[in-house]
């Protein structure tokens, strides 16, 4: 639908006036960019009418498509019961527990056609003890012919389940390398270039690591990660997509570091390897997703190898997960042949969408003269989609660790996970 401008500049000012009696500063600034992004939109209209459309999210568009501004956002909140391993402290009896995961408001919009920026922020009780911890933020650049260009704070291009959207992932966690290894957090900053186009396309960047690491001399240490994919079959009813990527984390100094760090269940313990002290850290994986009608079969096997510093031992992180899901109401998973990432499938017209997920996740450390450390997880799920913008999931999950726990504690659990997810 269309608002004429004075209706537009009408919603504007109502903004403003929100932002001013916000109690907290990071909602007065949030509000600050929406607002100043509206009156963007308005001013470079001229005399035509912007766009609204609230068909995902709440979207302004000038009347020529040169200029937009979005708003949107998701809150994840996530139940957990678990027992044995994962409650070591209390003598492995089950616990419940509860956990809000993401409370994001997510900006984003487009200036001149070839400009772009994001602006995510989780408001919410963070680790660190703040109300608000910036996700995404940084500004990109779509007018070269050959690659796109993004300055700020993004993900690394490293794991098809990694980069799929948290809305869009089949099950509550990803995969246990995932989880598990400093990839998936949001590094402290970056530079990423991506390729055009689909079929055969390509990402490429360089990160400061999330915790903001120094090198020896000081200055930040930069990650290289990228990604190449191919994108062999993209049909309406079929898809087949086939990747690879690596990572050198660039250590220039010893510094110590588990081999993994695991949450099962997020509120509950960890099941962590041994610690190393390590001069370096290299990474790669393969990626494979079959789509074909309203079954989707997707896996990935990862490698981390790490090396001893002053004459310790190495050890290799091995992993891999296969994971397939079935739409019981017939909806096809999405798919973004652009960019190579698998995206979450759309509740038809006619009622709720039924989705089941079976997933299969094994990780291992290997130090040298040691035991092998692994832990092993079988997860059945089911997704409900009662419309585009709501997702309830149901996790049940059986783990076992291996050389982990002590001989006095269980080294399995069964875990109930729930998660209530809104989006927009």
């Amino acid at each position: 639908m269309s608002v004429t401008k004075t209706h537009q500049n009408k919603f504007c000012r109502t903004l403003g006036r929100a932002r001013t009696n916000g109690p907290k500063l990071y909602v007065k600034k949030t509000l600050l960019l929406y607002s100043l992004a509206c009156l963007l939109v308005v001013s470079q209209t001229d005399a035509s009418e912007p766009v609204i459309s609230t068909e995902s999210g709440f979207q302004i568009t000038s009347s020529d498509g040169a200029f937009s501004f979005k708003l949107g956002g998701r809150i994840m909140w996530d139940v957990d019961s678990f027992d044995g391993v994962l409650n070591r402290s209390n003598e492995g009896s089950r616990r419940l527990r509860n956990d809000l995961r993401r409370s994001r408001l997510e900006l984003s919009g487009t200036a001149h056609d070839r400009w772009k920026f994001m602006f995510d922020v989780d408001i919410k009780d963070n680790p660190n003890g703040s109300n608000a911890q910036l996700h995404t933020v940084g500004l990109g650049y779509t007018g070269l012919n050959a690659f796109d260009v993004f300055i700020g704070r993004t993900k690394e291009p490293f794991g098809l389940e990694e980069l799929t959207s948290s809305k869009s992932i089949s099950s509550i966690e990803r995969n246990y390398f995932t989880e598990a290894t400093d990839t998936d957090s949001q590094p402290q900053f970056g530079f990423r270039l991506e390729s055009k186009g689909s079929g055969l396309g390509w990402s490429f960047g360089l990160f400061n690591p999330a915790g903001a690491p120094k090198k020896s001399d000081g200055d930040d240490r930069i990650a290289y990660t990228g990604r190449l994919f191919g994108t062999l079959i993209n049909t309406d009813s079929k898809t087949l997509h086939l990747g690879v990527a690596l990572t050198d984390r660039n250590i220039d100094q010893p510094i110590q570091q588990k081999g993994f760090a695991l949450d099962i269940a997020e509120s509950g313990g960890k099941l962590d390897s041994s610690s190393l002290t390590i001069d370096s850290d290299r990474q790669w994986g393969v990626e494979g997703l079959y789509i074909s009608g309203p079954f989707s079969l997707q896996s990935e096997v990862f490698v981390k190898k790490v090396g001893g510093a002053d004459g310790g031992p190495g050890g290799d992180v091995h992993h891999y997960y296969a994971q397939a899901t079935y739409s019981l109401t017939g909806e096809r998973r999405g798919y973004k042949a652009n960019s190579g990432i698998a995206d979450i499938i759309k509740p038809s017209a006619n009622g709720w969408a039924r989705e089941l997920v079976a997933k299969l996740d094994r990780i291992e450390l290997d130090i040298d003269g040691a035991p092998t450390q692994a832990v092993s997880g079988y997860l059945v799920g089911l997704n409900l989609y009662p419309n585009k913008n709501v997702k309830l999931m149901l996790n049940v999950i059986r783990v076992t660790s291996e050389k982990i726990a002590t001989a006095d504690d269980d080294d399995a659990a069964t875990v109930i996970s729930t998660r209530l997810q809104l989006a927009f």
